[in-house]
């Protein structure tokens, strides 16, 4: 006998579980997020394109009347420059005649001009009334010659060899030779300065082995050579400079100093001091 009870259909044994529904959804709502993000990112790069085509038809209209009505480039006006020549400033300028002076575009002209071979630094701003551009230019400062395979190039404080043709120095220089020292010029020059009667005295810098420096006093050819260790050298050169003081050892007849050892001083005699000598 079937009862009522057995009539009737068991829901729960209908029901469907979609364990993993929710991980479709959610990368569904991703992708279409990410459709959207990109369409949305498209069509306002396209429209800011648009926007700035036209902005800059708009300012070029505005930058040539204003240039027609006397805003326009009168003159340029340079300070500083010794060694770059007036004419590669304005080859680097580039400006046409009778442009806007409210177009230009100071930051790409001081760039331009900081190309130039002599150019440490410059700046550049806009004069109104006259109508000029003013460029106040820093040149780089030679501290010294390097002699390389049979060349001379000039070398600046921060030990940057500066490519040129011919350069003849203002006044008598450092000379420096031996590979990578330009490199190291800047570290020589602090030590030098540690003490001034010996700084003038150097003329010449020998870059040995590139890892340690020769210095000549007084004369390239046949001067006092004083040979520094590779590590401490400072501490070295400053023991040669205490010595001069005290002692004044380079008024005597010797032709080098070798302090690269740590408790003692080699010093070589003069060879005509010593031939003398010999024959007493």
């Amino acid at each position: 006998m079937v009862t009522a009870t057995d009539n009737k259909l068991n829901l729960q044994d209908l029901r469907v579980y979609p364990v993993h529904e929710w991980v479709y959804r959610l990368v569904g709502v991703v992708v279409a997020f990410l459709i959207i993000l990109s369409l949305s990112l498209t069509a306002v790069t396209v429209r800011d394109n648009v926007i700035s085509v036209q902005f800059d038809k708009l300012m070029q209209a505005v930058y040539k009347i204003s240039a027609d009505y006397g805003l326009y480039v009168e003159d340029v006006i340079v300070e500083g420059n010794h060694r770059t020549s007036y004419e590669d400033l304005i080859q680097a300028l580039n400006l046409s005649e009778n442009e806007s002076i409210l177009g230009v575009d100071i930051e790409k002209l001081q760039s331009q001009i900081e190309q130039l071979t002599w150019v440490r630094s410059c700046v550049v701003k806009r004069s109104f009334f006259p109508n000029n551009i003013l460029v106040n230019i820093q040149e780089r400062e030679v501290k010294a010659i390097w002699q390389y395979e049979g060349r001379y190039y000039p070398v600046d404080t921060e030990g940057n060899v500066i490519e040129v043709e011919d350069y003849e120095p203002d006044a008598p220089i450092l000379i420096l030779t031996g590979d990578g020292a330009p490199h190291h010029l800047t570290e020589l020059l602090d030590v030098l300065a540690t003490d001034e009667e010996l700084e003038g005295r150097v003329k010449a810098a020998v870059y040995v082995s590139n890892r340690r420096w020769n210095l000549i006093f007084d004369n390239v050819n046949n001067g006092i050579v004083v040979k520094l260790p590779e590590k401490k050298f400072a501490e070295a050169y400053q023991k040669i400079a205490l010595l001069n003081k005290r002692q004044g050892i380079f008024k005597r007849k010797l032709t080098s100093f070798d302090v690269r050892y740590k408790n003692r001083i080699i010093v070589d005699i003069d060879k005509s001091v010593e031939d003398l000598m010999l024959k007493r």
